[in-house]
């Protein structure tokens, strides 16, 4: 809480003395998380014959399109029932409760379903946020943190980043950050070999 103390000089302003005591900069609300996803769990995704579709990006009005000029991308939805959901939903269990350590007052009612990213070579997402309450079809609400899971990292170029702030994950790491629009984030451009992510928004 702000401490406002009056001027001895002018009795009629009030100055603020000191920041309020949970000020944090941008940067603390983002974290990165190594060894969350077990390695062989990392390579069964990879490996497994997934149906990919182009990516699509979302607007506020709940249209999607596919556009190279946004994102250069492949996906695939793992839903409940889906072969390795519930492993993966321990992993970002993980996460979640590692979060939730950092900052006491983050809380969660709902996870969506969990998008695997395949960029191949030349592939990249263009600088966005994720504060779209019908990102991808779900209608639960404005998604309060984007957390994403990293599978691999043999591959060169397609760093991560978030907030002017540079990632380049390890293999089975996470990275969670607020939705909002003081964290916008993007993937460069792969540019050998293939990465794999899994990003799921909790509200």
């Amino acid at each position: 809480m702000a401490v406002v103390v009056k001027s001895e000089v002018n009795s009629n302003a009030a100055v603020i003395k000191s920041l309020p005591k949970m000020h944090r900069s941008i940067a603390t609300y983002i974290k990165y998380y190594e060894r969350v996803v077990p390695l062989v769990l990392c390579d069964n995704i990879i490996n497994y014959g997934f149906n990919f579709q182009a990516s699509t990006y979302s607007t506020h009005s709940g249209r999607t399109e596919t556009s190279e000029e946004r994102v250069r991308m492949e996906e695939v939805w793992i839903k409940k029932g889906n072969l390795y959901y519930d492993d993966i939903r321990a992993a970002y269990g993980y996460t979640i409760k590692q979060y939730s350590q950092d900052n006491p007052l983050f809380s969660v009612q709902h996870i969506t379903d969990f998008r695997l990213n395949r960029y191949t070579e030349g592939g990249f997402m263009s600088e966005h946020v994720d504060n779209i309450h019908h990102s991808h079809g779900q209608q639960y609400g404005y998604p309060q943190v984007s957390v994403l899971l990293f599978l691999n990292d043999d591959y060169e170029g397609g760093d991560f980043v978030v907030a002017g702030k540079v990632y380049t994950p390890a293999k089975g790491s996470a990275i969670i950050f607020p939705s909002n629009f003081i964290y916008p984030h993007e993937v460069k451009t792969v540019t050998k070999g293939t990465r794999w992510s899994i990003l799921a928004w909790l509200m």
